[in-house]
C-alpha cells in the first residue's frame, strides 16, 4: 500500500477514533455535521488551538464530510450489486472484485484531500499540540484494539 494511503487511513481513523473515545452515546441522534462540529470543539479545547489552526482544522472536517458523503451516496447502490451477488448460486468473482476495486478506487480518489488537509492541519501544531495528539491517538488505539481484534 502506498505511503500517502496509508497516512489518509490513518488520519481519517485516527480522528475516528478520537470521536468514538470521547463517548459515542452522545453522537445517537446527531447528523455528521454535528459530530465532526462537537469533535473540532474537542480538539480545540484538548489542544488549546489559535485562529489559524482551527480554520485549517476546519478545513480538515469539510475535507472529511465531503469524502463521506461522496462514498456515501453509492451505499444503496453497493448494497443492492451485493445482495445480487449473493442471490446466485455461484459467486461472480469478477464482479465481486470490480466491485471493491471500484469502491478501492473512491476512497484513492479522495485520500489525496483529506491527507493534504490532515497534513496542513498537523504541520500548524506546536510540537507539543504534536505530541498531545499523537499520545491521545495511541491511547485510544490501544484501547480499542482489543475490542476490535481478538487480542
Amino acid at each position: 500500500m502506498k505511503p500517502l494511503i496509508k497516512l489518509a487511513m490513518i488520519a481519517v481513523i485516527g480522528i475516528g477514533f478520537l470521536g468514538i473515545s470521547t463517548g459515542c452515546a452522545r453522537f445517537a441522534h446527531k447528523s455528521p455535521q454535528e459530530r465532526a462540529e462537537w469533535m473540532v470543539k474537542k480538539l480545540d479545547e484538548e489542544l488549546k488551538l489559535n485562529d489559524a489552526q482551527l480554520g485549517k482544522l476546519n478545513a480538515l472536517k469539510d475535507e472529511v464530510l465531503v469524502a463521506r458523503r461522496d462514498y456515501r451516496e453509492k451505499r444503496s447502490e453497493t448494497r443492492k450489486t451485493v445482495d445480487e451477488l449473493l442471490s446466485q448460486p455461484i459467486l461472480d468473482q469478477t464482479r465481486a472484485l470490480a466491485l471493491i476495486k471500484e469502491r478501492t478506487q473512491e476512497v484513492n480518489a479522495k485520500a489525496p484531500q483529506v491527507v493534504s488537509a490532515f497534513a496542513a492541519f498537523y504541520d500548524s501544531l506546536t510540537p507539543e499540540q504534536q505530541q498531545k495528539l499523537h499520545d491521545e491517538v495511541t491511547k485510544r488505539l490501544e484501547h480499542y484494539h482489543g475490542y476490535w481484534h481478538d487480542e
